[in-house]
């Protein structure tokens, strides 16, 4: 795959969530870091050497190592129906020969099934540092920014891909789309590719497009151990902390 995320602001999302905490020789991994846009925001406060990103896309592992051949680069041939279709289903996460204060998430779990996050999930955990933090974000469907300034996430979302959304294969207008506000009340519900699907069980083949959303109660029934904190801005997802497997 040749997915190169232009995204930005990584660095400045979880500094927020995690308190502004000193990162002077703390470890890192960036899970689904993709080029290091999380690297490059956070300037001189990480230095390379204690940046590992760990992503499906060979491509932007290669640009990652190409722009910081400091830090540590790896990919991971895992699965995934939108940006890794040919890769090894359900592939073990690697030994990176290291524990991490910090494991970091961002927009990865929006892309998973909820069985492959909670398995992953409890991965992470054992890679921690014995006072370390897991932190990985999701996407509330009906959270919209506050004071009335946009629309609930999912909507947003919909009307982010061109083309109508469907449900059951029936495309319906988005100003009278009952499916749509059946989406923002869900506390479960995923868009694959023009399609909105309510069923956590569906399976979902090879896609342009797999995008899942939690409502808060949701991420908590699958995640108890974890403290779920409210979008910082300007960005709309959520921030689950979770400490090491033996907290």
């Amino acid at each position: 795959m040749t997915f190169i995320s232009a995204k930005t602001g990584q660095f400045r999302y979880f500094d927020a969530q995690l308190g502004h905490p000193d990162w002077a020789g703390r470890k890192v991994l960036d899970f689904g870091g993709n080029a290091g846009a999380f690297l490059d925001g956070a300037g001189d406060r990480i230095q390379p050497s204690d940046y590992w990103c760990l992503d499906v896309s060979r491509a932007a592992v290669a640009e990652g190592r190409r722009r910081r051949p400091q830090a540590h680069w790896v990919h991971y041939d895992r699965y995934n129906p939108q940006f890794n279709p040919e890769g090894v289903h359900r592939l073990p996460l690697p030994g990176l020969g290291a524990r991490f204060d910090y494991v970091l998430a961002y927009s990865v779990f929006t892309h998973l099934s909820d069985d492959e996050a909670v398995e992953l999930v409890g991965g992470l955990r054992s890679m921690l540092a014995d006072d370390g933090v897991l932190a990985f974000t999701f996407m509330d469907p009906a959270w919209s920014p506050p004071a009335g300034r946009g629309t609930p996430n999912v909507r947003w979302r919909l009307g982010s891909w061109p083309g109508r959304t469907a449900y059951g294969g029936v495309a319906v207008p988005e100003h009278q789309d009952p499916v749509t506000d059946r989406a923002c009340g869900a506390s479960w519900c995923a868009i694959v590719d023009h399609t909105v699907h309510f069923d956590a069980r569906t399976p979902v083949p090879a896609c342009g497009r797999y995008e899942v959303f939690w409502s808060v109660e949701h991420a908590r029934s699958l995640f108890p151990a974890a403290e779920v904190r409210a979008p910082v801005e300007p960005e709309r997802q959520h921030c689950c902390l979770v400490g090491g497997a033996s907290s």
